[in-house]
């Protein structure tokens, strides 16, 4: 494996953001990162293609999503993408679908990123493609450095229930393990929903202390697509969560670990304003500043704030809060199934439980 140059400046990093962070463990859990902790994540996403092989029944698409014959993004389309995420500012190239395995010029695709500069390349998947044993080396080879994999508890009776497919639970452990094997790092995806939220703890402990993973986006569920599709099963109050991700991010925060990443997804920042630092998806676009970027399948570009305020309003609760002109409120699914009544204005930001990486850094 080659020599990593971020190992001396990402570990400064993480012990000048958590002085008290055990070193031999930090320096262990950054082994395969190959790109600067210390800036803050700026994301390009590019989806793919349609296609996927689960029937995750909180998908965010539409039923026929997964089955869709719309061909996949063109090549050109995701060029002009990439292209226009590192000239706003973007380093980290994430390629979603669908699943994007399900492409044969993955690599290719992949490559072309590493060659326009980004340092991070990721790919997002269920990970059910990688029983191919010939696919990880040659994402690899062109240049991604990690899966983002897509993990819903901490057992297959949960995970499996939820994305429709007998033994997907196995082969994301498997992926896991053979990706950290293979120098890869890995970064891990749950949705939040009413089936899985009580087993959040018990989750966190499996995921960061026994598959000692580092990357999370914990994202309360959107309810569009398959997910308000399946509102009676999957529907709960993100306060009723929240109690429970406190405990499984807990798990962190008592390793004396920052965080590499920003974790806490689509959860308004007065729910757990003591996760605010680690909080994404919160703000409204900022004036003057390069948003994130987002490609769809059909070569549509869009801002990633600006889609998601589109997609939010301001409740009552909100009025006054310190956070009131960045914070993009509340997603309107949300709303119209439980109102705003959870939500009230923060006044003073508490002190933060975890450390984030890029805090004192450039």
């Amino acid at each position: 494996m080659k020599s990593n140059p971020f190992v001396k400046k990402n570990l400064a990093a993480a012990l000048a953001a958590a002085p008290g962070a055990p070193a031999a463990e930090l320096r262990r859990r950054l082994a395969r990162v190959r790109w600067p902790v210390y800036r803050k994540p700026k994301v390009c996403e590019v989806t793919v293609n349609y296609r996927c092989n689960l029937r995750c029944v909180f998908c965010y698409n539409p039923a026929d999503f997964h089955a869709s014959d719309a061909p996949p993004a063109d090549m050109k389309d995701i060029a002009r993408a990439l292209y226009a995420g590192r000239r706003s500012g973007a380093w980290i190239a994430s390629l979603i679908g669908g699943e994007p395995t399900l492409r044969p010029d993955l690599p290719e695709i992949a490559r072309l990123a590493r060659k326009m500069g980004y340092p991070l390349v990721k790919v997002c998947t269920n990970s059910v493609n990688f029983s191919d044993r010939t696919l990880m080396p040659r994402l690899r080879a062109a240049g991604v450095n990690m899966l983002d994999v897509s993990l819903h508890g901490p057992s297959a009776a949960v995970h499996d229930r939820l994305v429709g497919v007998k033994g997907a639970f196995d082969r994301v452990v498997a992926t896991v393990r053979a990706a950290q094997a293979a120098g890869l790092e890995v970064g891990l995806a749950q949705v939040v929903n009413r089936l899985n939220y009580r087993r959040f703890p018990e989750f966190f402990r499996f995921v960061f202390g026994e598959l000692k993973i580092n990357y999370y986006n914990i994202i309360y569920g959107h309810y569009a697509g398959l997910m308000a599709g399946n509102a009676a099963l999957l529907r709960t109050r993100i306060s009723s969560t929240v109690p429970y991700v406190r405990r499984g991010l807990a798990h962190i925060a008592s390793s004396g670990l920052p965080s590499f990443a920003r974790m806490v997804v689509n959860f308004p920042p007065c729910l757990m304003p003591e996760y605010f630092n680690v909080m994404a998806d919160w703000e409204l676009p900022s004036s003057g500043e390069a948003q994130e970027e987002l490609m769809l399948p059909d070569g549509t570009m869009r801002g990633l704030q600006e889609m998601k305020a589109e997609g939010s309003a301001k409740v009552k609760g909100c009025r006054g809060c310190l956070l009131y002109d960045r914070c993009k409120g509340v997603e309107k699914s949300y709303i119209k199934l439980y109102g705003g009544s959870e939500f009230k204005a923060i006044k003073a930001l508490p002190p933060q439980e975890l450390a984030a990486a890029w805090e004192r850094g450039a």
